[in-house]
């Protein structure tokens, strides 16, 4: 099974997509922040990244592009609600921008996620 980085700034989406990603057999490890993802992608490794995009501080977009650029090759699947006063599409569309793998929208199901993470990772693991 793979091993997940998860950045979300809210405690119970946090709390429910480890859960899902537990029970489907992964190994997680979260976080409220872009910031402090950083920190951890830079003392351990992870099989993949599943972030939020809207939050306080720097956001999961800008997280994005780092990890393109600091650690090639690593997955990323973003999750998000949308962009405040704008459209869904437009969150996704900036995901995927940004290099996002695959984006989901939430209320994501445990199904969902853990078929992005299996397409995802593949053989890698």
């Amino acid at each position: 099974m793979a091993s997940i980085l998860l950045t979300d700034d809210v405690a119970v989406v946090r709390m429910t997509i480890r859960r899902f990603l537990e029970r489907g057999g992964h190994t997680v490890r979260d976080c409220d922040s872009a910031d402090a993802a950083e920190q951890i992608l830079s003392s351990q490794s992870f099989d993949i990244l599943v972030t939020d995009l809207w939050m306080p501080g720097r956001d999961g977009l800008t997280l994005i592009a780092w990890v393109k650029a600091q650690h090639r090759g690593m997955p990323i699947i973003a999750v998000t609600g949308g962009a405040p006063r704008t459209p869904q599409v437009f969150s996704m569309e900036e995901a995927a921008r940004a290099g996002a793998d695959r984006v989901l929208m939430k209320p994501v199901g445990m199904q969902e996620l853990l078929s992005a993470v299996t397409d995802l990772i593949g053989s890698r693991i």
